[in-house]
């Protein structure tokens, strides 16, 4: 057994000291105890049982957090992680060691325990067969197997040397349509090839789009890739550091004059000559230098009050503030809004025509709570134009001041407008085999950014209202939904050959996915349907209600916070929902001033392929490209001809992991 002093001093490592009766806590020692002398397939199974067996009643919170560590744990266990008693019996548990050396095999074992569990529920296995019977459509016997690729045809097909002809692909976006070749739905087509992935499938609420890539050469045209957009993540300080939203990007432009201030130190002890040569240089880049920073900074400065007035204007007001007190706010207004975020209620006033969720004690908070913070940067910055004049100056200063809350209250209240209308995530990308062997992965990735794509997002959601936003301002909230940039990351951080190397030409310039760094977040993936259920009734059980209700205007990520909510109850460390596997993040620009655009010094967007009425055409020529680039290669791979001759399609079918 480990001393605790050995344990202590290893920082994977992290105690685990649930909030359970005396009864329990000496029933949850005794069980780690006999754990602790099985392996981790064996302490999975002793679980399951131990889970199964147990009788949890309504009205009893502590048989459900006693059952909900037990199915916690099952799943840390399933996912190889390390168990240690100290020798007080005190218990530390620790990520699989396997996972620090990037194992992708073992990672994508551990994803498909949930996805397998989840295959075996009645209703999944009921549409699997449904798609993988044979039926009658049009005179033919199709089943799904008809829109898997046939290998041997392909072969044929490389055989002539001629890749352009190998296959003919095309992107179809799912909508409530079916398919005219097969007669399935298009979006149960969709939704069985996404099963066939290791990684569980989940519904993705708010704005998506779903994608098949198809190959027109073969009878049914099989589907050659899958892809969706959805809603992109709100906090990645990565990306957000790319564009520009972050305080450190507003420090970084003005590192500058403290680095010509020391080279001015640094030539003082240089020769007359080359001293008046370089003290000419260096007043005229000074001068140049201070006219760049005065300019960035009353830019900026403008574009701050600009983000923070339309912020206000998006907010209801008129039950909690005069228009005066919002144009011109005192510490007085500060602390009236302190108040009625504290004690919503105070303020309800049901005379005004506003949606009926904007005056609830819940919208109530979150729109003092917004106009706090907002009126907050307001103030800030009238104060300090009337203490300062230089734009450099006051931007200097607010950069400092309280840790930057300032900038950081401006830049949030730009990103918040844009990220949920501008930015998509590439939540799904990736190829249907046998296509996998001729990288139909990358042209999937490659046709996530082409203007077919573009166009349908702008089309679909140009006139969509924006639901919490409208609650917010107490009336229909509509806002610019033009796409700008798309995001996406790797499942494994060990590299990702889809998206490596990815430039597409466009007319101004190249589309390329760009590296910008690695996840560091948390994440609850790991984490079983059972124990986010049982995690849930016992909240309900100790709340009295639902405190998790995925409504609007609550906050994103549910499970998320779900878990969060769940291990705070149970007494257990944040710590175990924190993502080991770090991921690769990726960055794609679709327009030549995207940046400018999502940092609102541009309105309009200059795209690489312009949206000019020759989508399709356009969306093509990325298809020929890809053949060009990627295609032409592989068609003379021996070894890619060699996985080809041994496919068989029925080796991809779900029914396999039943």
């Amino acid at each position: 057994m480990k001393k605790l002093e050995e344990i202590n001093h290893d920082a994977e490592f992290v105690k685990l000291s649930p909030k359970l009766n005396e009864i329990n806590l000496n029933y949850f020692k005794e069980t780690i105890i006999k754990l602790s002398e099985m392996s981790n397939s064996e302490r999975v199974n002793a679980l399951n049982d131990l889970i199964l067996s147990s009788q949890v009643n309504d009205g009893d919170i502590e048989s459900y957090k006693m059952v909900a560590i037990f199915s916690l744990l099952r799943d840390l266990f399933a996912q190889q992680w390390r168990l240690r008693i100290s020798s007080v019996e005190d218990v530390y548990v620790a990520p699989s060691e396997t996972v620090k050396t990037k194992n992708k095999m073992y990672l994508r074992q551990q994803l498909q325990i949930e996805r397998n569990a989840q295959l075996k529920k009645e209703s999944v296995k009921k549409f699997i067969n449904k798609m993988e019977n044979p039926k009658i459509h049009n005179g033919d016997i199709v089943s799904i197997k008809s829109l898997i690729g046939d290998s041997s045809i392909l072969l044929k097909k490389m055989e002539s040397k001629k890749y352009y002809e190998v296959v003919d692909p095309y992107l179809q976006i799912i909508d409530k349509g079916v398919c005219e070749q097969t007669g399935y739905k298009l979006n149960e087509i969709w939704r069985y090839f996404r099963h066939t992935w290791s990684i569980p499938y989940k519904s993705t609420p708010g704005r998506n789009i779903f994608y098949l890539i198809r190959d027109r050469s073969q009878k049914y045209h099989p589907v050659m890739g899958i892809a969706a957009l959805g809603n992109s993540v709100l906090q990645l300080s990565n990306r957000d550091n790319y564009i520009g939203w972050t305080l450190d990007s507003v420090k970084e432009n003005l590192k500058q004059r403290e680095e010509i201030i020391q080279y001015e130190e640094d030539i003082k002890g240089s020769s007359d000559l080359k001293r008046k040569v370089k003290k000419r240089v260096l007043l005229e880049s000074k001068e140049e230098y201070k006219e760049r920073v005065i300019e960035y900074s009353d830019n900026k400065l403008k574009l701050f009050i600009e983000f923070i007035n339309n912020a206000i204007n998006e907010v209801f007001y008129e039950d909690i503030l005069s228009v005066h007190e919002v144009q011109y706010p005192t510490d007085e207004t500060l602390e009236k809004l302190e108040e009625i975020k504290s004690n919503p209620s105070i303020s309800v006033n049901k005379t005004f025509d506003v949606h009926p969720d904007t005056i609830t004690p819940l919208f109530i908070k979150k729109r003092a709570a917004e106009l706090l913070n907002l009126l907050f940067a307001k103030k800030t910055i009238l104060d300090l134009r009337e203490k300062l004049k230089e734009p450099d100056e006051i931007l200097k200063e607010i950069v400092k001041f309280k840790g930057g809350k300032v900038v950081t209250t401006a830049l949030q209240a730009n990103r918040k407008t844009k990220i949920g209308s501008n930015m998509m995530e590439i939540i799904v990308c990736g190829a249907i085999p046998p296509y996998n062997e001729i990288l139909a992965g990358k042209l999937t990735a490659m046709l996530m950014t082409s203007p077919v794509v573009v166009a349908d997002y702008n089309n679909r959601y140009s006139n969509q209202i924006s639901e919490i936003a409208s609650r917010m301002k107490g009336e229909s909230v509509v806002r610019d939904s033009k796409l700008a940039f798309l995001g996406t990351t790797s499942l494994y951080q060990i590299g990702s050959s889809q998206y490596n190397r990815i430039k597409i030409p466009g007319i101004t310039g190249n589309i390329e996915y760009l590296k910008l760094g690695e996840t560091e977040g948390f994440s609850s993936t790991y984490f079983s349907e059972k124990t986010t259920w049982l995690i849930d009734k016992m909240l309900i059980q100790l709340h009295g209600e639902r405190k998790i209700n995925n409504k609007f205007g609550e906050g994103t990520s549910p499970r998320m916070r779900l878990m969060r909510a769940g291990l705070s109850a149970l007494g257990l460390p944040e710590r175990l929902v924190k993502q080991e596997t770090k991921r690769i993040i990726y960055g794609i620009d679709l327009a030549a001033n995207t940046k400018e655009f999502l940092n609102g010094a541009d309105k309009e967007l200059e795209y690489y392929i312009p949206l000019d009425g020759n989508e399709e055409f356009n969306t093509d020529r990325i298809i020929e490209y890809w053949k060009k680039r990627w295609l032409k290669n592989r068609v003379h791979n021996i070894e890619v001809k060699k996985r080809l001759e041994t496919f068989k399609s029925e080796s991809i079918l779900v029914s396999n992991y039943f």
